[in-house]
């Protein structure tokens, strides 16, 4: 435990790399382009103004009221899916620095996340300019940030161990990545929990990511997330910090090996 702890702080240092190499990664996916980073807010606005024109039609909610919700559940998915989306990658895609260079394993991790969190902070601003004009803006719940680090904690812990076990078995790389869309649509992303039935409740109870969407989502629109809410982040963040204080000292110097 003590050298993966080494490992983490080692990578915590490093922070002045991954910071520039994760705005670098973002930024010159839109090099020489007219528009640049706004493509990316586009494409955000536009598939969330699409699906709530569509669900809010389907389930009889006001657009102003439809909007907020999908747009944040929109949001906050795309980073909370980061597990299953593309952490199976994590140590497959830097392969040749891990076989040349002596990199601290966490750096890896610290990269990948900073670079979500540049694009979740850039269409959080987006939003909340397309709220004003939308007419229904809200003042943040500051129980926002403790959602955030939760949340956090949870995609560094389950990207960490998830990246290693899909470096050793190849196949969870085309897998995991194909539950994405199963888990976007089982996640109360466009639609709201209050309209499942009693029966049909542990399909938000027992989805780990409806709590990691709901305690960033909720504060943000001004509420205070549900207990159940709460008790999922937790679930999930103390799981993966106990399964990877297990498995990364037991297997980090396998990594090399297995990229």
């Amino acid at each position: 435990m003590d050298k993966a702890i080494r490992d983490l702080i080692a990578g915590a240092k490093l922070y002045p790399v991954w910071l520039f190499q994760a705005y670098h990664e973002l930024s010159a996916k839109f090099k020489r382009t007219a528009l640049g980073s706004l493509w990316i807010a586009g494409n955000f606005l536009f598939v969330s103004i699409a699906i709530s024109l569509v669900w809010g039609e389907l389930f009889q909610v006001d657009l102003k009221e439809m909007l907020p919700h999908a747009m944040l559940g929109n949001l906050c998915a795309g980073l909370s899916l980061w597990i299953v989306a593309e952490a199976p990658e994590l140590f497959l895609n830097f392969h040749n620095i891990i076989k040349n260079h002596a990199y601290p394993f966490t750096y890896f991790a610290f990269e990948k996340i900073a670079k979500n969190m540049m694009q979740f902070a850039h269409n959080l601003v987006i939003f909340y300019i397309f709220m004003v004009f939308n007419g229904t803006l809200a003042i943040p719940n500051p129980v926002f940030a403790l959602g955030l680090a939760i949340n956090l904690i949870s995609l560094f812990t389950w990207g960490m161990v998830i990246g290693m076990i899909s470096a050793r078995y190849r196949d969870l790389r085309f897998l995991l990545p194909s539950l994405t869309f199963l888990l976007y649509f089982l996640t109360p992303i466009y639609w709201n929990v209050d309209r499942l039935s009693p029966e049909r409740r542990w399909i938000a109870d027992l989805n780990p990511i409806n709590g990691m969407v709901s305690v960033m989502r909720e504060p943000l629109m001004g509420h205070f997330p549900s207990n159940s809410n709460w008790s999922g982040a937790l679930a999930m963040c103390l799981s993966g910090v106990a399964i990877w204080l297990i498995v990364f000292p037991l297997f980090r110097r396998r990594i090399p090996f297995w990229v």
